[in-house]
């Protein structure tokens, strides 16, 4: 009879504890942090930043705000970082296997976000691809300081002084620019010798294409690949040119499989070059698919231009030449490979 009595009256107890205690609030550890302050993304294309802030098991959902947005350099409060941009949204799944233009358009909304973006819900950042990046301070300047404050119902934490030091744009890569001073890298064989330099270009893969001179194998630094914005539309060429700057008809790469080299459409074949309409950036996002660089991570294009032919001993062979790379900003492109020596496309 006691213990049943000692047992109603623990229960009873325990309710009015519980009657009488105040709400369970949320926890936010002191020691929940950013994992990264300092961000320098590079301008001209949408960058994102997951999963840098460290909860330390604080009470989830915690609200992000950033604050208090000023030039490192000398202080003074900073807009640019709000400047509100119309940018491309995906609001269905790309997969590489769309048939057209439309129906990639389909797929994606033009929404409004700040240039320097903090997702309220999860800490994460995302800096918002422009058509002109000019506004923003671009390295060498020291860019930017702002702070954010972290709120659940247990507290409040600030972070001060997180920096957004952005590198100027390139449209391309891979790039033979500079992404801080703007100007088209170079070599110094003698470094005590600024005046002797040899300027950097890009070269594609080379395997198995021979120079017609000397029957020698041609080397990766044999071709030149440049990169040239001709307007502002929605298209990709592909050009080939010879040591006198004369057209390489693109048919001779007989192997090439031109209709399903990119994820571009309306194929139009020329005996100077072979154009595509396409969406841009290219890729469209980072996804791997059929026409990704297999190596790769789904970042970058990859294309392969392939021929064959009958060299010495009635042998066929197979040359190859191929590029990775990306395209961020929307034009009309061409990628133009200049060889310095021919290439050898006759039969022995």
């Amino acid at each position: 009879m006691k213990l049943k009595i000692a047992i109603l009256l623990f229960i009873i107890g325990i309710a009015a504890c519980r009657k009488w205690a105040p709400d369970d609030l949320d926890f936010l550890s002191k020691r929940a942090v950013f994992n990264q302050k300092i961000f320098a993304p590079t301008l001209g294309r949408t960058t994102l930043f997951s999963q840098v802030f460290n909860t330390d098991n604080s009470s989830t959902p915690i609200k992000f705000r950033m604050f208090n947005v000023r030039y490192k350099s000398n202080g003074q409060p900073s807009t640019d970082l709000d400047k509100p941009l119309q940018v491309l949204v995906w609001k269905t799944t790309y997969t590489g296997l769309e048939k057209s233009l439309e129906e990639i358009a389909a797929k994606r909304v033009i929404e409004t976000h700040p240039a320097w973006e903090i997702r309220p819900e999860s800490g994460d950042f995302v800096l918002w691809a422009e058509a002109d990046s000019s506004f923003f301070r671009q390295q060498p300047d020291s860019g930017y300081l702002f702070d954010v404050e972290a709120t659940n119902s247990g507290g409040t934490n600030v972070y001060k002084d997180m920096s957004l030091m952005p590198l100027r744009e390139l449209p391309y890569i891979p790039s033979e620019y500079d992404p801080i001073t703007g100007k088209q890298k170079a070599q110094y064989p003698n470094p005590a010798d600024s005046s002797s330099f040899i300027l950097q270009y890009n070269h594609p893969g080379i395997n198995n294409i021979t120079n017609d001179d000397n029957n020698l194998d041609l080397k990766s630094d044999s071709v030149r690949v440049l990169f040239h914005k001709k307007g502002d539309g929605s298209s990709l060429t592909f050009k080939f040119m010879d040591k006198d700057s004369l057209p390489i008809d693109p048919a001779k790469f007989n192997l090439t499989p031109w209709d399903s080299l990119l994820h571009g459409f309306n194929k139009v074949m020329t005996s100077t070059e072979v154009s595509y309409q396409v969406a841009y950036p290219i890729p469209l996002m980072k996804y791997r698919t059929r026409y990704t660089s297999p190596n790769g991570d789904g970042s970058q294009a990859y294309v392969k231009f392939s021929f064959t032919r009958i060299g010495y001993g009635n042998f066929r062979e197979t040359g190859t030449m191929d590029l990775t790379f990306s395209i961020y900003k929307k034009g009309d492109w061409e990628i133009i490979f200049y060889f310095r020596n021919n290439p050898r496309f006759r039969d022995e």
